[in-house]
C-alpha cells in the first residue's frame, strides 16, 4: 500500500491540544491513591500529589483536567475542602466508601494541574447547590486579595488569583435524570441563572453546557435546551457542548463487546467498530450547534467522558478493570475520530485518569504501572495543536487507520497508523512531495504478540511503546493489531 501525503494543511481542522485530556472524580481510588497521598506518605509525592502520576501526565501530553466530575460534580461543595479544618461528609453516589474525605479540593486541584501543565476545568454544581455558590467559587479562583474569598485564598496561601477559565455548568445525570426528568428547559433556567451570576464577567470565561449523547434516546432534549438558552438563536449560546458516551461489555448496547481480557475475536471488533456511534454523535452535535446557536457563538463540542468499561468493573471493586492491546487501539482509533473532527470537537477527555475504567494509571500505594491507553495518548501526543492534511491510499483497507498532521510552520509531519487487523500485517510505504527534503526522526510502535496481553503491578511493561526502525519512505509492513507513529521535520534540500 503506498500512501501519499498532502503538504497543504487544513486550516479548519488544527488539532486541538485539549483533545488529550482527562478528568477525574471522588469515586473509589481515582483520588485518594490515585492522584493524592498526602505530604507524609511513603509514596513519592509532590506537596501530596503522587509523583509518578504528575511524570506520566507530563509524558502523555495531558493538556486539561476536569474535575470534580462526573456524576460527584452535582454533590461536590467546594467550601467543604479549603482551609486548613476539612471535615468528611457522607457520599450520597454508590462508591466503595460513604466517607467523603476533602483533603483534596481546590487548592490542591489547581496546584495539581500545573506540576503537569494542564489547564483546570472545574465543573461546577448546578443539582444540589445553588448559583451564588459558584459566583463565591469563582470568587475564590480569580478574585482580587480585596474579595471576600479571594482574600480567603490569599489566607489560605494563594496570594495570586488562579484565572480559572474554564466552566462545566453541571453534569448529564443529576439533571437530565434525577432533578426533572426529560425537560430541557429546566436545564436550560438554571444555565441562564448560573451564567447570570457571573454575568458581564462571562465575556472571558468558556462555559461547557449539556448536549446529550444519541444513546440516551431522549430526542429534541439540546435542540430545546439551547433555543431557550439563545432566546433561538438571539443570545448567546455555550461555549461548548459535554458529550459523554461510554463502549463496552457493562453497557447494555455493547454487551457484544464481551469480557475484559476473554474476549472473542468478533467481540474485538464489534468494540472497535462501535465508535461509529462516537461519530454519529458529533454528526448530532454539529447539527444542532448549525441550527439551534447564532453563528457568532461558535459553540464546540466537548467530549468530555469516553472510554470502555467492560463488565469486571464493578462497584464491589471500584470500577476498576484491566486493560489489553484491545484497550489502546480503541483509544488511539477515538483520538483519530476526534482528529478528523478537530473543526468542532475542541475537548475530549479520557474515563478516568486513575484507577477506573479505561484510566492512564493503576496504583496501590507505591505501586504503580502505566496503562496500554496511557501509551496510546502518549503515542499521539505529536498530533496536537498541527493541522490534519489529506492522505490517500493506492489500494483502500479499512482495517488500517491512518492521521497525518502537519506543524503551522509546515516544518514538522506526523503520520500515525492503527492496524486493526488482528492476524495480518499491513505493507506499507510512503511516497512525499520531491519540493522538500524530509527526515524520518523518531518512529515508536505499540505491540504484543497476543493482543490480550495485558498489564499489571508485576508485569507493567508487557504493553508499551517501544522505537521502531524504519527506512525514509516508512517501507515495511505495520504488524497485526499495533499502532504506529512518525516523525518527520523538514530540511534544507
Amino acid at each position: 500500500m503506498i500512501l501519499t501525503i498532502s503538504m497543504e494543511p487544513k486550516r479548519k481542522f488544527r488539532i486541538s491540544p485539549f483533545l488529550h485530556s482527562t478528568f477525574f472524580e471522588y469515586l473509589g481510588n481515582v483520588i485518594y491513591d490515585g492522584v493524592w497521598v498526602g505530604n507524609s506518605s511513603e509514596v513519592k509525592n509532590v506537596e501530596g500529589i503522587r509523583k509518578d502520576v504528575i511524570d506520566g501526565c507530563i509524558e502523555a501530553g495531558i493538556t486539561a483536567v476536569r474535575w470534580p466530575g462526573g456524576c460527584c460534580a452535582d454533590h461536590y461543595h467546594w467550601k467543604d475542602g479549603i482551609g486548613p479544618n476539612r471535615s468528611n461528609r457522607i457520599h450520597p453516589i454508590p462508591t466503595t466508601s460513604k466517607i467523603w474525605r476533602h483533603d483534596f479540593g481546590t487548592d490542591e486541584f489547581i496546584t495539581f494541574c500545573r506540576l503537569v501543565g494542564a489547564e483546570p476545568i472545574i465543573v461546577v454544581n448546578t443539582a444540589t447547590g445553588i448559583p451564588e455558590d459558584f459566583l463565591d467559587w469563582y470568587e475564590y479562583c480569580n478574585g482580587p486579595c480585596e474579595t471576600k474569598y479571594g482574600w480567603l485564598r490569599a489566607k489560605y496561601g494563594h496570594k495570586e488569583p488562579y484565572n480559572v477559565r474554564y466552566w462545566g455548568i453541571g453534569n448529564t445525570d443529576e439533571n437530565v435524570w434525577w432533578i426533572d426528568f426529560n425537560n430541557p428547559i429546566a436545564y436550560a433556567q438554571n444555565y441562564m441563572r448560573y451564567s447570570t451570576v457571573v454575568r458581564d464577567l462571562r465575556s472571558n470565561l468558556h462555559f461547557i453546557g449539556l448536549g446529550l449523547s444519541e444513546r440516551h434516546n431522549i430526542p429534541c432534549w439540546v435542540e430545546k435546551c439551547l433555543d431557550h438558552i439563545t432566546g433561538m438563536q438571539s443570545r448567546r449560546a455555550p461555549d461548548s457542548l459535554s458529550v459523554h458516551h461510554y463502549i463496552g461489555g457493562a453497557k447494555g448496547r455493547y454487551l457484544a463487546c464481551g469480557d475484559a481480557v476473554n474476549y472473542s475475536d468478533d467481540a474485538y471488533y464489534f468494540t472497535i467498530n462501535s465508535l461509529i456511534a462516537y461519530q454519529k454523535d458529533i454528526d448530532l452535535h454539529r447539527e444542532y450547534i448549525k441550527k439551534h446557536t447564532p453563528s457568532e457563538s461558535k459553540t464546540t463540542i466537548s467530549f468530555d467522558e469516553w472510554g470502555l468499561e467492560h463488565p469486571e468493573a464493578t462497584l464491589e471493586n471500584g470500577i476498576r478493570q484491566r486493560q489489553t492491546m484491545r484497550d489502546a487501539i480503541f483509544a488511539a482509533c477515538a483520538l483519530h475520530l476526534f482528529y478528523r473532527n478537530s473543526d468542532i470537537v475542541e475537548f475530549a477527555m479520557e474515563t478516568q485518569l486513575s484507577n477506573i475504567a479505561q484510566s492512564l494509571f493503576e496504583t496501590d500505594g507505591t505501586k504503580f504501572y502505566k496503562t496500554p491507553t496511557f501509551y496510546a495518548m502518549k503515542l499521539l501526543k505529536e498530533h496536537r495543536g498541527q493541522y490534519l492534511t489529506d492522505i490517500s491510499t493506492d489500494i483502500p483497507n479499512n482495517m488500517l487507520d491512518i492521521i497525518s498532521s502537519i506543524s503551522p510552520d509546515n516544518n514538522k509531519l506526523v503520520i500515525s497508523l492503527v492496524n486493526k487487523d488482528l492476524y495480518k500485517a499491513i505493507p506499507v510505504s510512503l511516497k512525499l512531495p520531491a519540493s522538500c527534503r524530509w527526515n524520518l526522526v523518531h518512529s515508536d510502535m505499540i505491540f504484543t504478540n497476543n493482543v490480550r496481553n495485558y498489564n499489571t503491578f508485576d508485569t507493567p511493561d508487557l504493553i508499551s511503546s517501544h522505537p521502531l526502525r524504519l527506512s525514509q519512505n516508512l517501507h515495511g509492513e505495520i504488524p497485526a493489531h499495533s499502532i504506529v507513529r512518525t516523525v518527520f521535520i523538514r530540511t534544507v534540500k
